[in-house]
């Protein structure tokens, strides 16, 4: 963290295994938080990245993304001669920014359009990270049509207008990979005014179980899976944004739950486990949510 007290990314950590190479990976809401260490997780392991973001402010991320990619495959920052054959030889992943504000209905083929110009206009992988939170306490006016339109908008409809858009332009090619992160407050109780939200995204879970059915052997679409990861309180650039005296009883009361340590997430927790569900060892879960909480919330 900057003493300024914003939030910093976590410094990427290289993977020799090569596992996504010649893959192209669609990441929305790409240029921080969760969703840059998913991108930078899935590019240190070959896989090409088409990245979202919601505003033109965004963009510039996506050069220090595609710098850091760079980074991981130069042979001079690492001193390992058995390491130094291996990255030699590696080929280092195209990176992709664009703006695809997901409450925007013209967002999907923004990404189809970015798909066809870079990418011939064919998917192996697609995350859903971006979202949009809000808190609103039921009965205090602010559960407004505009706060419920959007959140469905973005959290919901964005989704299922992508995925239909991606399968009818026959995009997807087989044994691809699905991820939607998801929220522990569907399942466990979190401080008020989270209803909305978490309806979102239960929603968006049963949207993966419902595709996992109807898709995953899908002509064409053989072996591609669909799954969820249900993320508790994280380290990201809203974690820093939280008043230092609320995020601090935040954390404590969250981290005496985790089961594997007191600490609360980082981003790179919950982008492994993304990085897992979409690896070939991952070709037997579908239709699941993979808890990403440390252990809180239980999924059984």
């Amino acid at each position: 963290m900057a003493s300024s007290g914003e939030w910093c990314p976590q410094p990427p950590r290289i993977s020799l295994e090569q596992d996504l190479v010649g893959k192209v990976a669609v990441v929305t809401g790409a240029t921080k938080g969760i969703g840059r260490a998913i991108a930078l997780n899935l590019a240190s392991r070959g896989a090409n990245i088409l990245g979202t973001c919601s505003s033109p402010e965004s963009l510039h991320h996506f050069d220090t993304l595609s710098i850091n990619v760079k980074n991981l495959y130069d042979p001079e920052l690492h001193s390992s001669a058995a390491k130094l054959s291996q990255i030699e030889a590696l080929h280092c992943p195209k990176i992709v920014g664009i703006i695809a504000d997901i409450t925007i209905p013209t967002a999907p083929t923004t990404i189809l359009d970015a798909l066809q110009s870079n990418f011939k206009g064919k998917v192996d992988i697609v995350v859903f990270n971006a979202a949009v939170m809000g808190l609103a306490r039921m009965g205090e006016g602010a559960v407004s049509e505009t706060f419920v339109n959007r959140a469905l908008e973005g959290n919901v409809a964005f989704p299922i207008m992508l995925v239909e858009a991606l399968v009818s332009k026959e995009c997807f090619k087989s044994g691809g990979r699905v991820v939607a992160v998801s929220s522990e407050g569907v399942r466990v109780r979190r401080p008020g005014g989270g209803a909305v939200y978490a309806a979102t995204k239960a929603a968006l879970e049963c949207l993966m179980r419902k595709w996992a059915d109807e898709l995953g052997a899908r002509p064409g679409m053989e072996g591609t899976t669909f799954n969820s990861v249900s993320v508790g309180f994280t380290k990201t650039d809203a974690y820093y944004r939280i008043p230092l005296d609320t995020r601090e009883k935040l954390m404590t009361a969250d981290a005496v739950e985790v089961a594997v340590g007191n600490r609360i997430g980082e981003a790179e927790d919950v982008a492994d486990v993304v990085g897992m569900l979409v690896s070939e060892n991952a070709r037997w879960i579908s239709g699941s949510v993979v808890d990403a909480t440390g252990g809180k919330a239980k999924i059984l």
